[in-house]
């Protein structure tokens, strides 16, 4: 067989097979992420902040075992675990199986009336996710 056959055929296959492993893997979507219950109590007392917390996406799309990781406010804390707890997602897929997946999440909590930029409002924002 020519050399330049062989080597376009070799290219050919490493290509498929980097295309193929690359699409074996499908990270977990958010399907609902409803925001925490940020109280009128909470924002009458100024209470602002953020708050990263850890959890599994399970095969099933659930949010397994959601801990706070940091806060800049623990009375915010509760509220946010609370609502995490109740997200869901499409599972992340592997060579087309659902699999279980770590994510960390952050949530900041803004009051508008107390800064110039009265863009700033409640966030849910991706803050990175990783594959266990």
């Amino acid at each position: 067989m020519n050399i330049r056959i062989l080597s376009a055929l070799s290219l050919a296959a490493a290509l498929s097979t980097a295309a193929a492993s690359h699409a074996a893997v499908v990270d977990a979507r958010p399907i609902l992420q409803t925001a925490p219950c940020y109280s009128h109590e909470l924002r009458s007392e100024g209470a602002e902040g953020q708050v990263v917390v850890k959890f599994t996406i399970s095969e099933k799309g659930d949010v397994v075992n959601p801990v706070v990781a940091s806060t800049t406010n623990r009375v915010l804390d509760a509220a946010t675990v609370k609502a995490v707890r109740n997200w869901k997602f499409a599972p992340a897929m592997k060579d087309g199986v659902p699999v279980s997946v770590s994510a960390v999440q952050t949530v900041a909590y803004t009051i508008p009336e107390l800064h110039d930029d009265a863009a700033t409002r409640v966030t849910v924002m991706n803050r990175s996710s990783a594959k266990e």
